[in-house]
């Protein structure tokens, strides 16, 4: 694969004859057509794409979380691959092909933030979730106006619900009210700040298992 500024009439996108041009944050690539192999894949790569299809499929609704959880790791890849590659290598379980995802482990937003000390994280009657935090000492790293943002997962029915800049760390408390039906299947949850501007995250905390 090759880099180029400009081809003879500008930037090439598509297929033309055994060459692959396309653009990737606004650098040009030219790569050629791969051979189509004969040899079937082995079973450690066919375990590969398991996990890569697993991972990749789980990550995909949080697109826009991600870019911005996963933000410091823009100029070595995207923030997609950088989380996908956190997670095929620490969250997996199981053997090929039955592989799950240790959501304890998971890990949405990597930053210099600091976390705060989930106290309490409980499942309401009510279709609520009550969550309990704790600050330590104001920083640039601790502020009171970081927002909180909280990530719930329905294993149930393999659905995210999020819940984006909806108290500030001031608060110490949060009231996450569920779609219809949520409160009676086990959830997953987990906490991150990101700072006013935007551009400081810190990293994602597990805030356990929820259920009634």
């Amino acid at each position: 694969m090759a880099r180029y500024k400009n081809g003879i009439n500008g930037p090439v996108s598509g297929k033309v004859g055994m060459v692959i041009g396309s653009s990737c944050r606004g650098i040009q690539y030219l790569k050629s057509v791969a051979d189509v192999s004969a040899v079937p894949a082995t079973e450690a790569q066919l375990n590969q794409r398991l996990k890569l299809a697993l991972v990749s499929g789980w990550l995909r609704p949080l697109l826009s979380w991600i870019n911005v959880g996963y933000q410091m790791f823009r100029v070595e890849k995207t923030p997609m691959n950088a989380a996908v590659s956190y997670h095929m290598k620490e969250t997996l379980l199981g053997e090929g092909p039955d592989y799950r995802i240790d959501f304890a482990k998971a890990i949405f937003s990597r930053g210099d933030l600091l976390i705060s000390w989930v106290k309490k994280a409980v499942l309401l009657m009510n279709g609520t979730v009550h969550v309990v935090w704790e600050n330590g000492p104001l920083s640039v790293f601790c502020k009171e106006n970081d927002r909180a943002n909280f990530i719930l997962y329905n294993a149930a029915r393999g659905k995210f619900v999020t819940f984006r800049e909806v108290a500030l760390r001031a608060a110490k408390e949060v009231l996450l009210d569920l779609p219809p039906g949520f409160a009676s299947d086990i959830l997953h949850g987990w906490l991150h700040f990101v700072n006013e501007a935007g551009d400081q995250v810190s990293t994602s905390v597990y805030i356990g298992e929820l259920r009634l």
